[in-house]
């Protein structure tokens, strides 16, 4: 009987051990289940341009939208109104949606402050750094490289020796465009032995586009052939301006865009491919691939891959470069797209002559510094 009983217990012990076994095979651990926490909702939040900028916060809410369509997310846009406090954006942000997506430096403090007070929620933070944030990620380009591609072709395409730049403001994403444009100027007059000029205005302001046709008229009238957009809402008044000083010229729109005449003035884009926008009149676009990098964060995220820290994301990663120049092409010297091409070689080995600084303070110190790589100076 004792060992009938003693039978009986030893099996239920065996059972019982087998049902512990099972529940916590089926049963995921708690930090499991909040890695794997569903995201539905994804809200972007610009700074003081807005929407229709056709550069900066468009880009972003392309990405936003490509992440909403191809991710089955539902997306929302906040956009910074004047008089409006960022941080009560971002936080308005954060309590309605599991990801936040941040638009550049002015909303670095707004993400910062934040971000520990809604732990729960993922931050993507564009063209800034938030620190080391569990639940935050930035991203920093080096869109120098895409301003020295674009200025070899600018410099390779004038007539006039003058091209310009317009600036909206002096902040580190600004500059290091500006840097690495001067300096494939640089290297374009060494390789050639010419002697391009580069003039540079600054609005001081990224949403006014009357004052950016206006400093494009001033540099036009100054000889400039040529401008680079680095202004925002500000640049579109860049674009603006080319137009009309070519229609001034008596060369149509359908003349250009059909190739039938050569603009006398070009405007290169930034940020985003201004050649479609434009077409014929954008020579070239220095590309900051921002939709393509928002889109690739969120994509982690629903895969349970979210990295919070700084991000720097380069030619390599196929997130800077140039557009494609399809209306323009034609008119960029077969030598100058050799040197280009050089130029994007030594990129993809991440050569460290081409990795234009991000933290660049003094533009025309650092070009005057900068040693152009033997390697594209060789005729083939």
């Amino acid at each position: 009987m004792e060992r009938k009983i003693l039978i009986l217990l030893i099996g239920s012990a065996i059972i019982l051990l087998i049902l512990i076994a099972l529940i916590f095979l089926i049963r995921p651990c708690s930090e499991v289940g909040e890695q794997s926490k569903k995201v539905n909702t994804i809200t972007m939040v610009t700074d003081i341009g807005g929407l229709g900028d056709k550069s900066f916060n468009d880009a972003g809410w392309n990405g936003v939208q490509m992440a909403s369509k191809g991710l089955g997310l539902k997306a929302n846009v906040i956009q910074k109104m004047e008089g409006e406090d960022l941080a009560s954006n971002v936080s308005r942000a954060a309590e309605t949606s599991d990801i936040v997506v941040g638009m550049g430096f002015m909303i670095k403090d707004a993400i910062t402050t934040n971000a520990p007070l809604y732990p729960d929620t993922y931050f993507i933070l564009i063209d800034e750094n938030a620190g080391d944030q569990p639940n935050v990620a930035s991203y920093l380009f080096y869109s120098g490289q895409s301003g020295y591609l674009a200025g070899i072709v600018a410099a390779s395409v004038s007539e006039t020796g003058k091209i310009a730049v317009v600036k909206g403001m002096d902040v580190p994403s600004v500059l290091s465009y500006v840097a690495g444009f001067k300096a494939g100027v640089r290297t374009w007059n060494e390789f050639k032995g010419e002697k391009i000029e580069v003039l540079t205005k600054t609005a001081d302001t990224f949403t006014d586009p009357a004052k950016g046709r206006a400093l494009t008229k001033s540099l036009i009238d100054e000889g400039a052939d040529i401008i680079f957009d680095v202004a925002g809402a500000t640049g579109i008044g860049v674009y603006e301006a080319v137009q009309e000083s070519n229609r001034a010229q008596g060369i149509t729109e359908e003349e250009i865009k059909t190739g039938l005449k050569r603009p006398k003035y070009f405007a290169v884009g930034v940020d985003v491919d201004h050649d479609e926008m434009y077409p014929g009149e954008v020579l070239v676009s220095a590309l900051k691939k921002m939709s393509e990098t928002i889109y690739s964060a969120v994509d982690d995220i629903t895969k349970n891959d979210f990295r919070g820290g700084l991000h720097l994301v380069d030619f390599k990663d196929g997130f800077t470069g140039i557009s494609d120049m399809k209306y323009t092409k034609q008119y960029v010297p077969e030598e100058a797209l050799e040197l280009v091409e050089k130029a994007e070689g030594l990129m993809m080995n991440r050569d460290k002559r081409l990795l234009i600084p991000l933290d660049i303070t003094d533009v025309d110190k650092y070009v005057k510094n900068f040693e152009v790589p033997e390697e594209l100076l060789k005729n083939n």
